[in-house]
């Protein structure tokens, strides 16, 4: 394996999904019973050179049972998703019932059971069970989480005036439009099944949303979008204003659909931006990644197949390389544009990887699979150090990408065949863009990628 992994956090029941608080080694984590948990993984951190190896670590700090009651004879309540907001002081999580909350970080995370630390909760914040939940600031709004729900409904909530709200409250232009919950400020309805992941460009002014409906959705959150006369393209001198196409059932509040991508008749389960916003990353069901060039919405630029089964995971490294989580039970290490295999982070026994994220620091790497763990993976591996260049080629020596590949395959024996001839390097649509260009002037300048160890030499080194 290319990278150590650190150690594995133990839930009470299965996960999911987690997420890291963005500057404590806190690690909150949403069970299928409705609960979130808190956990303290700074014994697991790489620096941490004075931890005692123990069997019986306990690194639960907290539990709360936000969408669940301990006397509740209720059952089949799961908290799906969760999300930090950019302080870290709100984990915002949402359930298969429809239900949106917001927890108290400070509160929960020092007291074993701290159900007081709920600060609200609205119990039909979508009309279905809630599948995908993300965060986003707006600059002519503020702090917004975004829900997306397993019929395709997507709803915009301005946080603060989510929860109780005093009657002496101003009304808004939003009270009461068609019954939207207090502080759903948008609600879309353009897909038709389960809304898989979110993203936004750097300014925020431009929503993405991918679906198992095999669409990719695209929405202008500027000020002032909403007059029809603005659209959600880069700026520079190719680009043009083109008119917002309004869906006559939606209720669409300050925020416009821009465009429908064409169906790409497979599934669209996970997406991150590459190459400084030019290139939108999508996994599919059939193990391809899609590539849309930012601003041509109507079809793929580009794509890259190789893995055996789906994409469920995305998480983006730097501006180059991405890791992948996939059902075969693999985290791989991809260069995009040129494409190409770099390695293997880790895998799960055969089980399928659902989610990956960054640590405070970008220090680990947390994966989620099907079992009751979080396994923690050393991101060191990750450090653009230029001045330690030379040594790290010496130590990793002279690795070309078919004896990465070879490594691939047996890594992934359990989830699926796979030849070497899956990851040679696919030529790129893209070859004449800009970015491309960019890229290769770089190679040209001597510019290093990463290497990662075979299992061989990973062993003798440690000898």
């Amino acid at each position: 394996m290319a990278a150590r992994q650190l150690e594995s956090v133990e839930c009470s029941l299965q996960p999911l999904d987690f997420a890291f608080h963005p500057t404590k080694e806190i690690l909150a984590v949403a069970l299928v019973d409705g609960t979130v948990e808190f956990h303290d993984y700074s014994i697991f951190s790489p620096s941490n050179s004075a931890r005692i190896s123990d069997e019986d670590d306990d690194t639960i700090l907290s539990s709360i049972a936000v969408h669940s009651s301990p006397t509740s004879t209720r059952v089949g309540s799961t908290c799906r998703s969760i999300v930090f907001n950019t302080s870290g002081d709100i984990l915002y999580t949402v359930s298969n019932e429809g239900s949106l909350a917001a927890i108290d970080v400070n509160r929960a995370s020092h007291h074993r059971t701290s159900d007081n630390s709920v600060l609200w909760k609205i119990d039909k914040a979508s009309p279905h069970g809630i599948h995908s939940l993300y965060l986003m600031t707006p600059a002519h709004i503020g702090e917004c989480i975004v829900t997306g729900d397993d019929e395709g409904v997507i709803r915009i909530w301005d946080v603060r005036t989510c929860g109780n709200v005093s009657s002496n409250t101003p009304a808004t232009a939003f009270d009461n439009c068609m019954s939207l919950p207090k502080g759903c400020i948008s609600s879309f309805h353009e897909n038709t099944d389960v809304i898989s992941s979110f993203q936004v460009d750097a300014e925020c002014h431009t929503l993405l949303a991918t679906s198992s409906d095999g669409v990719l959705s695209v929405f202008d959150l500027r000020k002032g979008g909403g007059d029809g006369k603005q659209a959600a393209v880069k700026s520079g001198p190719a680009s043009k204003i083109e008119p917002v196409k309004l869906h006559p059932d939606t209720v669409q509040g300050p925020f416009r659909l821009h465009r429908r991508s064409d169906n790409q008749e497979d599934e669209l389960l996970s997406m991150c931006l590459m190459k400084k916003g030019k290139k939108v990353v999508v996994g599919t069901q059939q193990g391809v990644l899609n590539f849309w060039s930012w601003g041509t919405w109507g079809d793929i630029s580009d794509r890259f197949p190789g893995h055996p089964l789906s994409i469920d995971a995305l998480l983006k490294v730097d501006e180059d390389t991405l890791l992948t989580g996939s059902s075969d039970g693999v985290v791989r290490v991809l260069q995009i544009q040129p494409d190409q295999l770099l390695g293997v982070l880790g895998d799960h026994g055969g089980f399928p990887v659902e989610k990956l994220r960054f640590g405070a620091g970008n220090k680990v790497v947390g994966s989620l699979s099907h079992d009751s763990l979080i396994r923690l993976w050393d991101a060191s591996i990750f450090s653009d150090d230029n001045d330690d260049d030379d040594d790290n080629d010496e130590d990793m020596g002279g690795i070309d990408s078919k004896e990465i590949a070879s490594t691939v395959a047996a890594a992934a024996k359990k989830g699926g065949n796979e030849s070497e001839d899956d990851w040679e390097d696919e030529p790129s649509d893209d070859s004449m863009d800009s970015d491309s260009d960019s890229d290769n002037d770089n190679t040209k300048k001597g510019k290093k990628g990463r290497k990662f160890k075979t299992e061989n030499e990973d062993f003798f080194s440690d000898l």
